[in-house]
């Protein structure tokens, strides 16, 4: 059996992305080559890799077991492609993410580039949401990924991805509907604690800060050993998490957008190349 690695990269963009209609527009392939892609490569490995929720493509275990040796697989494989091609480019770019995006995403990314790139200087700032976003706009950092709301998604963001938020709690936690909900978030300088807030005053229910953490990792931990709720993506929860009970009585809340912002001011090459990584596009011939 044998995997190649444009099916693969299929595979993982569509994940990413949930559909295979944005997966291809990225990839500058028809959707009909993309499909072709993912049934080809369910065939070889006689797995069902790919699952629909509603309108959106998610995978399914095997998936998600393939998509990691794919990371892998595609790292070594583009940094290789971009390494004995050689490269030209020099300059300097200042990034900025949020702690989840720098530890699932930019970390490998920003690892190849500077192999494929060895005369860019690449520095990296990792801060909250709103933070991030003050960064961009002072012309603090070059580029910025970050999660937004959809009304705060501009007309030059490039929305990299989306994701559902949900009010989390451990499997096994029970809370007392006679005290306030204990509320753990990611800070003041994020935006989570202010959508949960008001969902849960519109809602009429009584709830406290209990935990304040930039660090995804410290949110989870928090979550999962049951000290409280937390309204964090989907795609955070581990698997002795749940969905709080108490969300039936509440506004379901808004989905969450992956951008990435752009300082003013023209692009560089340097940075342009970055921002076709992050974008996820197939380097160039």
């Amino acid at each position: 059996m044998r995997l190649d690695t444009e099916s693969l990269r299929a595979l993982k963009l569509v994940a990413e992305v949930g559909g295979v209609t944005e997966a291809a527009a990225r990839l500058c392939l028809t959707q009909s080559a993309v499909s072709w892609k993912l049934r080809r490569l369910e065939e070889r490995v006689g797995r069902t890799l790919l699952r629909r929720e509603g309108r959106t493509l998610r995978p399914t275990r095997q998936g998600r077991e393939l998509i990691e040796f794919a990371d892998r697989i595609l790292s070594a494989h583009d940094a290789a492609v971009q390494r004995f091609r050689g490269s030209a480019l020099s300059g300097s770019i200042r990034l900025g993410a949020t702690d989840d995006v720098a530890v699932n995403r930019v970390a490998g990314i920003a690892g190849r580039f500077r192999w494929a790139h060895p005369a860019i200087r690449l520095q990296i700032r990792v801060e909250s949401s709103l933070k991030v976003a003050e960064w961009v706009d002072a012309g603090e950092v070059d580029l910025g990924v970050m999660p937004v709301e959809d009304h705060e998604v501009r007309f030059d963001d490039f929305v990299l991805w989306q994701d559902e938020l949900r009010f989390v709690q451990a499997a096994d936690a029970q809370f007392s509907a006679d005290d306030p909900l204990p509320l753990v978030t990611f800070g003041s300088r994020c935006f989570y604690g202010r959508v949960a807030g008001g969902l849960l005053d519109a809602a009429g229910i009584a709830y406290e800060e209990v935990l304040q953490s930039a660090s995804i990792a410290g949110v989870r931990a928090a979550v999962s050993a049951g000290f409280g709720v937390a309204l964090m993506n989907r795609g955070f929860m581990t698997e002795d998490q749940c969905t709080w009970p108490g969300t039936t009585a509440i506004a379901t809340a808004p989905d969450i957008n992956y951008v990435l912002r752009a300082a003013e001011g023209p692009l560089t090459d340097a940075q342009k190349t970055l921002v076709g990584e992050l974008r996820g596009s197939v380097p160039p011939e």
